[in-house]
């Protein structure tokens, strides 16, 4: 009985550690990387937008111990009109690139929004070329 209290006890306690330590290891910010390409030919821009992302799975982040965390959700807007609309799930490749066209003119400033699964929003823009 005294071996069977000591192991339930060595293991409530590995439980607590780990559940100290898996918050830490996510608080961290995760460092986003965007490249975006846009040029203008005959009234059609043409974009390219690359997201440097992890793109943690759940399963990933249960053998890893922490938090999964990936894009749900891309947009990208010039002034106030949305060009490209895009809901995602863990199922998108990790470090996407993300290939679409729209009517558009050099100058106007391309802006590419994402939210991550925890809720985190990151924007980009650039200019046509």
């Amino acid at each position: 009985m005294k071996k069977l209290i000591l192991a339930l006890s060595a293991l409530a306690l590995m439980a607590t550690t780990a559940m100290a330590e898996a918050p830490a290891a996510t608080a961290a910010p995760t460092e986003v990387k965007m490249k975006i390409k846009a040029k203008e030919k005959a009234g059609t821009v043409k974009a390219k937008v690359s997201i440097s992302h992890s793109m943690l799975t759940y399963d990933q982040a249960k053998k890893k111990g922490i938090e999964a965390n990936f894009i749900t959700h891309i947009t990208a807007t010039v002034g106030d009109k949305v060009v490209y609309d895009a809901s995602t799930s863990q199922f998108l490749s990790k470090n996407p690139l993300i290939k679409f066209a729209f009517a558009g003119k050099k100058g106007d400033e391309l802006k590419i929004t994402y939210t991550q699964l925890k809720g985190e929003t990151f924007f980009a823009t650039k200019a046509i070329k």
